[in-house]
């Protein structure tokens, strides 16, 4: 790794030098080195002044100067990346974000950073339905080309995720830790193919530990790289709403997929769409959008066509469309006796149309 990124990581690791001071401080320097050859012209607190002349005097015997270095020897190794703000491969959407990241660190493949992304937040506790459309969804945009980029928590994000991987696209996790740090744990596997695959992300240097507050914050660089979002099941107080107010002041578009409105799931999606995100109703939406061709994933008429169905399972597979459900409810809804429906219901299982779980039936 080039040793250009060196002055920018020793001004990152700088404690207490926050964001916004720092792009203040980008009016003023021509480049990171100017802040520690003179560090008496700028507008400064006398803490951070204080900072730079010890690292001016005791140059690589400072800690933040050899933890800089161990940082830029991460780099060293292949698929290891540090992008500082004046790099080629520095993301352009992020032109719109007044508090953006003077350096990042990735791990796979940066030049997905300049594709067209969208963004595809929600529950970290996400139903059975919700995972499922978060699956189909991600794969079938996946397919049409375009960058799956979430946050690496469980629920709706690793369903995205692995969709996108499942559909050999292209996806970007973007972490609230150091990229050393497997943060949730369960994810480890996934984190290690979207690596391979794609690409791990983040504005936290090496062996920054998960911390509450740097999940809010890691959402406005999902919205920040994203082209448009896509909210699937979200509490009125989340931190996928956290998301869309961060899309939102970005000027980008949002998809909310709508819901049982007894669920608070469901809630915040159905806010997005009464103050004006999209309603979206097919993936294609999102699709058209882009101005992309239509997805190459399979319609569902189109998959059922050559597997004959009896009124009864079209009747079933229609009802669980809308949402999962038990075979009480499926024999309420349909007028049938349950006896009437485990034939049928087997036989859509063994045609893989749909799936069995604790909770119900659901379409698979």
């Amino acid at each position: 790794m080039s040793q250009h990124c060196l002055p920018w990581l020793r001004w990152v690791l700088i404690p207490n030098f926050g964001l916004k001071r720092c792009h203040e401080l980008l009016n003023y320097l021509d480049s990171p080195q100017a802040l520690f050859l003179h560090p008496d012209r700028w507008p400064l607190p006398d803490s951070i002044r204080q900072t730079l002349k010890d690292m001016n005097r005791l140059g690589e015997q400072h800690p933040v100067h050899r933890r800089a270095l161990e940082q830029l020897a991460w780099a060293e190794t292949e698929q290891h990346h540090l992008i500082s703000l004046e790099d080629q491969a520095y993301p352009d959407n992020f032109q719109a974000l007044y508090d953006a990241p003077l350096m990042l660190w990735a791990k796979g493949k940066p030049e997905l950073l300049k594709s067209s992304q969208v963004g595809i937040v929600g529950s970290r506790n996400a139903s059975p339905n919700g995972i499922r459309h978060t699956s189909d969804i991600s794969q079938q945009l996946a397919q049409s080309g375009l960058t799956i980029t979430s946050g690496g928590a469980l629920g709706v994000d690793a369903a995205s995720h692995q969709a996108a991987l499942k559909a050999n696209g292209n996806t970007i996790a973007v972490l609230g830790c150091g990229l050393d740090i497997v943060y949730p744990k369960q994810n480890q596997q996934l984190f290690q193919q979207i690596a391979e695959q794609g690409l791990l992300l983040s504005e936290y240097p090496l062996a920054t530990p998960p911390r509450p507050g740097h999940f809010p914050r890691r959402n406005r660089i999902i919205s920040g790289l994203s082209d448009a979002l896509i909210v699937i099941e979200a509490a009125l107080a989340s931190g996928t709403l956290t998301t869309a107010q961060h899309a939102i002041e970005q000027g980008k578009d949002i998809f909310a997929l709508p819901g049982d409105i007894s669920h608070a799931n469901n809630a915040g999606c159905h806010r997005l769409i009464q103050q004006g995100a999209y309603l979206l109703a097919h993936v294609n939406d999102v699709i058209e959008h882009f101005q992309l061709k239509p997805s190459r994933q399979h319609d569902r008429n189109k998959e059922t066509s050559d597997y004959p169905l009896s009124p009864l399972q079209q009747g079933i597979l229609e009802c669980l469309a809308a949402e999962s459900m038990p075979i009480e409810s499926l024999a309420l809804q349909l007028n049938e006796p349950m006896k009437n429906l485990l034939e049928p219901l087997l036989e859509l299982e063994l045609a893989g149309l749909l799936e069995q779980h604790p909770g119900g039936y659901c379409l698979s």
